[in-house]
């Protein structure tokens, strides 16, 4: 029973982000209360339980019968399975914040090509809160900054994702997360043809962070 009520407190958690998702910074988190993005109909507490509403709905709204995004219900489970690895102690709280960020900005990444700076600093605040500063972070703010001045290879966001990083793991562990990252990142432009144009790389760092975790627990 506790580990089914973590795993719902955890996809609620994810349920919340992706709120934040859909609606920071066009709109206010707070207000109106959650609706159907299609018919904005307001939505009843049964309507609002992680993941097991929308697979009682075949994802689809109660009222309009739109299509509701399957990521959504992905994005809960993984986090309520964050949550599990975090009292199982497979994670440490940095690491689980660290992850559920990149899974965040990812997203966004990915939905609106765009980075929120405000959402990149309640995490790092947290993390900075458990850990504190080291000379990398400072590093890859500077290499941020200059993004914005200059036309580098990669944008800002993914510096401050890599700052955050830099926060909870060692100066080798990361360069071991970007040059996995790197691998995917080529093999998807490659695969996908997209050697001329800009393809949003947080979601490769947390690939590669997410696949490098079990050899620094288990390897080195």
């Amino acid at each position: 029973m506790k580990l089914i009520i973590l795993f719902l407190l955890g996809a609620s958690l994810g349920s919340f982000l992706g709120l934040v998702i859909d609606r920071f910074p066009q709109e206010s988190i707070i207000f109106p209360a959650s609706h159907c993005n299609h018919c904005k109909k307001q939505l009843k507490a049964w309507d609002l339980i992680p993941i097991f509403s929308q697979i009682w709905r075949n994802y689809r709204c109660g009222y309009c019968q739109a299509k509701i995004p399957i990521w959504y219900g992905i994005f809960e489970a993984i986090t309520g399975g964050l949550l599990l690895l975090l009292e199982s102690g497979h994670l440490t709280l940095s690491q689980f914040l660290l992850i559920v960020a990149g899974l965040v900005l990812a997203v966004y990444d990915i939905k609106h090509r765009e980075y929120p700076l405000m959402v990149w600093l309640v995490f790092a605040s947290l993390v900075l809160a458990l850990i504190g500063f080291n000379t990398t972070f400072f590093f890859f703010i500077l290499l941020a900054i200059l993004a914005e001045i200059f036309p580098l290879r990669m944008g800002s966001g993914d510096f401050l994702y890599m700052a955050l990083i830099a926060l909870v793991f060692s100066t080798t562990d990361l360069l071991w997360v970007i040059q996995i990252s790197s691998f995917f990142g080529i093999l998807f432009a490659v695969s996908f043809q997209q050697k001329s144009q800009p393809i949003p790389f947080i979601p490769f760092l947390l690939l590669g962070l997410l696949c490098y975790l079990p050899l620094v627990s288990f390897v080195f």
